[in-house]
C-alpha cells in the first residue's frame, strides 16, 4: 500500500479520533439505517415539487442504480482490491452492531475492533459505494434545488471522511470515488430532466394542448 494512503488513515482512524465520533461516524457510515428519514424527505419532495420532484426522484434513483448497480459494482470486481480492515493491522474497525430493520442498528452496541491482515479475504475496496452515491445525490441535488445542495455535499463529504474515520476503505478509493459521483450526477442530473422536457412536450402534443 502507498505510504500516504495508510500514513493519512492512521491519522484520521487513529490519531484524530474522539469518543464522540467513534459512535457517529459509524452511525453516519450506516447510510441503510437512516432510510425511514430517507423516504420522509422524499415524500415531502414530491409534495412540494409535484413534477419537478418526481424528476428529482427519478434523477436519484437513476443515478443510484448507474452509481452503485453498474460502476461501482463493475470497478470492485476488476480492481479486487482489499479493504484496510482485512489487509492491514494497527488501525481500528469501528460498526454499528447488527439489527433489523436497519434503524434499530443505532441503539446496539458499538462494535471497535483492532484492524489484522486475513490473507486471501477480498472485500472490494475500491471504490467507495457510499462515496459514489452521497456525492452523485448531491450533485443532483444541487442542480434542483442550490441551497439544499450545499447541506447535501456537507452530509457526502461527512459520509466519505466516515468510510477513512471506520477503516472500510483507503483514502486513495474515496477521493477518486468522489469524482465519480460528482460525474454521474452532472451527467444524469442533466440528461433526466431534458427526457422528462421532451416526454412533457410529446404528450402535449399528442393531446392536442399548447
Amino acid at each position: 500500500m502507498i505510504s500516504w494512503d495508510y500514513q493519512l488513515l492512521h491519522l484520521i482512524n487513529r490519531d484524530w479520533s474522539h469518543p464522540f465520533l467513534d459512535y457517529w461516524m459509524p452511525a453516519v457510515s450506516a447510510v441503510d439505517s437512516w432510510m425511514p428519514l430517507f423516504i420522509i424527505a422524499l415524500l415531502v419532495v414530491v409534495w412540494k415539487g409535484r413534477l419537478r420532484g418526481v424528476i428529482y426522484i427519478v434523477s436519484l434513483a437513476v443515478a443510484l442504480g448507474v452509481g452503485d448497480g453498474l460502476v461501482s459494482k463493475h470497478f470492485k470486481v476488476m480492481v479486487g482490491r482489499e479493504r484496510p480492515a482485512c489487509s492491514t493491522e494497527g488501525l481500528l474497525e469501528r460498526d454499528l452492531g447488527k439489527a433489523i430493520p436497519g434503524w434499530k442498528r443505532f441503539f446496539e452496541p458499538l462494535r471497535i475492533v483492532p484492524t489484522r491482515i486475513r490473507p486471501g479475504f477480498r472485500t472490494n475496496s475500491f471504490p467507495s459505494s457510499h462515496t459514489i452515491n452521497m456525492f452523485a445525490v448531491a450533485t443532483i441535488t444541487a442542480l434542483f434545488h442550490r441551497r439544499w445542495g450545499v447541506f447535501a455535499y456537507v452530509l457526502a463529504f461527512i459520509v466519505a471522511y466516515s468510510r477513512l474515520y471506520c477503516a472500510a476503505h483507503w483514502p486513495s478509493d474515496v477521493i477518486p470515488s468522489m469524482g465519480l459521483g460528482i460525474l454521474i450526477g452532472l451527467v444524469v442530473g442533466t440528461g433526466v430532466p431534458k427526457l422528462a422536457g421532451l416526454g412533457v412536450s410529446w404528450l402535449r402534443l399528442r393531446s392536442g394542448r399548447p
